[in-house]
Order: structure tokens, then C-alpha cells, then sequence
């Protein structure tokens, strides 16, 4: 029995030594394995969860394909093993093959480029804020120290000068009174001196109201004058402004036969009609020309503007975009 292991080993052995002799690259020894086996491309790529072209590109000595030596190794090393071929012979010929990496292997990933970027980015936007919540916070204390420096309850330079002006009209409206002078006995003379003053006015109180007599009629033919007047200014007033609001309103009336999209917009910017229109349905919109209107189905519109009907044959197989009155 021991006998038949050592013969069996001697064979194996002399299989491999014939192969390296005719095979001398890693490449050759895989794919001359992979083909004693009877196993596919198709098989091992899909065993070792690696595409087709880089097991075709491995078993014709392609590494430049591969991201790294490293990992040209190990992909290689692993399809030894699958399909039982001299992981040794492998290594020897990878040795040959392959250049010696003394530089420290750097990421190939781009997810892993793209997080160490949005990380990056995250640090930057994160310094912004805090920066701009400390100029915040700077801003605000400076705000209270300025108020708390301000004494309110005592009045402004502002205050003060008007409470003076004011004082000082006040005291030049207010006459000054003695009062020794306040009071004072009349006298015989100023006593006779007051009646003959009251007569008199007694007389020219007569007087006026004589004349107003003579004045009201005149008056009050002035009043109706003005009275019957101001009814025509009203009404003329009144007809030129409503003749001035029909002049600037214009009208598009529009129906629809079937869903279509509408824009429609005025002079002023403003949007009086956006969105979809079904069918069976009529749309009247009033504003100030001109218009810009978009239809997005021309042909299953009909349109009038200020009750003249609009064309819009020449959009029949594309968007109506048009501005109404047309020049």
C-alpha cells in the first residue's frame, strides 16, 4: 500500500516537472489546469465572483487590467486552488512576472475616495457654521452691553429739547397778571363811559343782523349753485374711470376637446392660468395685453381674444407659443 502512495506521489511529481519545463508562465499553468479539469471560464469566474475577462486576462499573463500585484496574486493563488494546480509553481512564476511592490498599497476604491471627499466636505461646512454661530453669539453679547449702558428711564437729549420749546411757548402765550392789579373799583366815569358802550353795541348788534337778512338770499342761491354742480362732476368722474378700466381689460376665451396643457401670462407677470385642462372644458381669463400663452396641444384648442378667434393652424404638430394681440 505504501508502496502504491509513493509511486502515485512520484507521478505527480513528474507531471509537474514535465509541466514546468513546457509551461513557464502562471498564465499557462492555470489554463492548462483549468483545461485537465474540463472546467469553464465561465465555471471558475463564476466560483471565484470575479468578472469572465479577468480570468481570460489572467490566464494570458494580463495584469495591467488588475488594480494591484497584490491583488493579481491572490486572484491567481485562488485559481490555483480551484482548479488544483501547483499553487507553488504559480508563485514562482507570479515572482517573475510580477514587480515587487515596496510602496505602502493605496486605496483603489472609489467609494472609499468619494466618502474621505464627502467627509472632507462635511469638516469644512461644519467649521462654517460654528464660525458663523460664534460671530452670532459676539454680535448679540455687544448688543447687550450697548443696551445695558443706556439708562431708559431718564429722558433723551431729544426729549429734553422739546419739553423746553414747549415751556417756552407756553410762557409767551400766558400773559403775566399782577395781582395787586387784578381787582380795582370802578370809578363814576368809566362806570357812565360803560353804559353809553353798551348802547352802542346794542346798536351795531342791530346793525348786523340787518344785513345778514340782506345776504342770506345770495347765499344760499350759492349753495344750490354748488349743490346741482357737483352731481355732473361725480358722474363724469365716475364714467372716466369705468371707461378706463374696459380699455385696459382684454379677454381670451379658450375651450378644449381633449387634456392639454396651458401657460398663460399678462402684461404685469402675473400667471392667470398653469396646469392641465381636461376636456369638455371652457377657460375665459380677463388681465392686460399683451399676452404670452403656451399650449401644449394646439390642436385641441380653440382660442378667441377680445371674441375674435385666433388661429393656430400653424401648430399642429408641435407647442403653440405665441403672444396675443400678434404684431
Amino acid at each position: 500500500m505504501t508502496n502504491k502512495i509513493t509511486e502515485i506521489e512520484t507521478d505527480n511529481n513528474l507531471e509537474q516537472a514535465e509541466l514546468l519545463e513546457t509551461v513557464s508562465t502562471a498564465g499557462m499553468l492555470l489554463r492548462t489546469a483549468r483545461e485537465k479539469k474540463g472546467v469553464s471560464i465561465d465555471a471558475v469566474a463564476l466560483q471565484l465572483h470575479l468578472r469572465p475577462s479577468v480570468i481570460e486576462d489572467i490566464e494570458n499573463d494580463i495584469f495591467d487590467n488588475i488594480a494591484s500585484a497584490t491583488y493579481a496574486r491572490g486572484y491567481a493563488k485562488n485559481f490555483a486552488k480551484y482548479v488544483e494546480a501547483d499553487v507553488n509553481a504559480v508563485q514562482q512564476c507570479l515572482a517573475q512576472q510580477l514587480p515587487d511592490e515596496t510602496a505602502a498599497m493605496q486605496s483603489f476604491s472609489r467609494k472609499t475616495t468619494r466618502e474621505a471627499r464627502d467627509s472632507r466636505l462635511t469638516l469644512v461646512t461644519y467649521l462654517i457654521v460654528a464660525i458663523l454661530l460664534a460671530l452670532l453669539l459676539l454680535w448679540w453679547v455687544q448688543k447687550d452691553s450697548m443696551l445695558t449702558g443706556v439708562d431708559l428711564s431718564k429722558p433723551t437729549a431729544e426729549e429734553v429739547a422739546a419739553a423746553n420749546v414747549a415751556q417756552q411757548t407756553q410762557d409767551l402765550l400766558e400773559p403775566e397778571i399782577d395781582p395787586k392789579l387784578a381787582y380795582r373799583e370802578p370809578v363814576a366815569s368809566e362806570v357812565i363811559s360803560a353804559q353809553s358802550q353798551n348802547d352802542d353795541a346794542v346798536q351795531v348788534s342791530s346793525n348786523v343782523q340787518e344785513s345778514n337778512r340782506v345776504i342770506k338770499p345770495a347765499t344760499a342761491t350759492d349753495t344750490l349753485d354748488s349743490v346741482a354742480v357737483s352731481p355732473a362732476i361725480t358722474a363724469a368722474v365716475d364714467t372716466a374711470v369705468t371707461t378706463a378700466d374696459v380699455i385696459e381689460t382684454d379677454t381670451i376665451s379658450l375651450s378644449f376637446s381633449d387634456d392639454c396643457w396651458v401657460n398663460i401670462i399678462d402684461a404685469d407677470g402675473k400667471t392667470l392660468v398653469d396646469g392641465v385642462k381636461g376636456s369638455a372644458r371652457v377657460v375665459e381669463v380677463t388681465g392686460k395685453a399683451p399676452f404670452k400663452v403656451i399650449l401644449g396641444a394646439p390642436q385641441v384648442v380653440t382660442m378667441s381674444f377680445n371674441n375674435e378667434n385666433v388661429s393656430l393652424a400653424e401648430f399642429s404638430d408641435r407647442v403653440a407659443k405665441l403672444t396675443l394681440p400678434k404684431a
